[in-house]
């Protein structure tokens, strides 16, 4: 194996340089030096440690990329952006201490590096690159500074064995695919100044067992916590007013929804295109918020695991087929004491045996109210 010492009358290494020496283990880079260049030391496959100089400011797109054994790096306080996949494949990099003088860390730049276990991001940073950690699957901890704005997509996908997440007050959306597959991962803090869930942003982090949705968020992606089968308690804030097809597909557990949305008419023509953000979902309970005037037609269509329903005082109105084939649904809870305007096939095809509690003063209102008639010999009175 080979190694190289560069003399003191270089300023820069320029791109490719060294890009594919395999037998190069060493390198001694001068204070001279102030840049490294687009994959100056790319695929240097025995390369397994490098001292940069506080010399350099910029670190190359691709400029230790596949350095497969490489295990440590420092990068001093003189550097301000990590270029584009500048440490991606680094498959034996075990830790990082990025700088505060870093302002950006680039797309991919530590892309598939599998021995990393903690990175700390400074709080000079403002972004955080699409794919930035992507495949990091030994990374069990990050910490993301108040700083920082934006969380590219994929950033952390397949982060295997990320257990907690804070997003910092900062931060005003989650890109796509920015959590995908992190299955270990638990814990999730979205910050109040969230604005957007992007498609598939949590998807199949099968151990995370609850989320608060902040009032910031206005919409949540498809598909953005479909897989999530640990999810056992998910409340959507009434700021919400657009939410993706199979957004919750598979989640388990307790629904409390305050978003109006669910106020919105749909038919069977346009379902699940259009409302089939509960399509798939496997929710248990469900509690619609006292800000909720109308359950909009198919709005629960095939919750096929739901078995309880709490209807608040607020609702006036119950669209067709709004729990339409709730087949496991045993206990309908409806609090207004006048009969909300009701349509055909409310609850049709609900459980066999289940029963529709209602105010016990109001018991015979519902009864021969319209529509409500059809479910007389299953209205119950009930002191709520």
């Amino acid at each position: 194996m080979a190694s190289i010492t560069i003399p003191d009358s270089v300023t820069s290494i320029e791109g490719y340089a060294f890009s594919e020496c395999s037998c190069l283990a060493s390198v001694t880079i001068p204070d001279s030096v102030t840049s490294i260049g687009e994959s100056a030391f790319s695929d240097c496959s025995k390369l397994t440690s490098i001292t940069i100089p506080d010399s350099v400011t910029s670190i190359g797109k691709y400029a230790f990329s596949g350095c497969s054994s490489l295990t440590s790096v420092t990068i001093p306080d003189s550097v301000t952006s990590i270029g584009k996949s500048a440490f991606s494949d680094c498959s034996k990099l075990t830790s990082i201490i990025i700088p505060d003088s870093v302002t950006s860390i680039g797309n991919d730049a530590f892309e598939n590096c599998t021995s990393l276990t903690s990175v700390t991001i400074p709080d000079s940073v403002t972004s955080i690159g699409k794919y930035a950690f992507r495949g990091c699957s030994s990374l069990t901890s990050v910490t993301i500074p108040d700083s920082v704005t934006s969380i590219g997509e994929d950033a952390f996908r397949y982060c295997s064995s990320l257990t907690s997440i804070t997003i910092p007050n900062s931060v005003t959306s989650i890109e796509i695919y920015a959590f995908y597959e992190c299955s270990s991962l638990a814990s999730v803090t979205i910050g109040n100044s969230v604005t957007s869930i992007g498609e598939y942003a949590f998807r199949d982090c099968s151990s995370l067992t609850s989320i608060t949705i902040p009032d910031s968020v206005t919409s949540i992606g498809k598909d953005a916590f479909s897989g999530c089968r640990s999810l056992t308690s998910v409340t959507i804030p009434d700021s919400v007013t657009s939410i993706g097809k199979y957004a919750f597909s598979g989640c388990t557990g307790e629904l409390i929804i305050n978003s109006k949305i669910i106020e919105t008419e749909y038919t069977s023509d346009n379902y699940p295109t259009k409302s089939g953000w509960l399509y798939g979902s496997k929710f248990t309970k469900l509690t619609i918020g006292n800000n909720i005037t109308k359950i909009g037609s198919y709005a629960f269509y095939r919750c096929s695991r739901l078995t309880s329903i709490t209807i608040p005082d607020s609702v006036t109105s119950i669209g067709d087929s709004a729990f339409y084939s709730c087949d496991s649904l045993t206990n309908v809870y409806c609090k207004p004491t006048t009969p909300p305007t009701g349509a055909s096939w409310m609850f049709h095809s609900n459980a066999s045996g289940r029963k529709i509690y209602v105010p016990t003063a109001s018991v015979e209102a519902y009864k021969s109210a319209h529509f409500w008639n059809d479910y007389a010999s299953d209205i119950v009175g009930y002191d709520f």
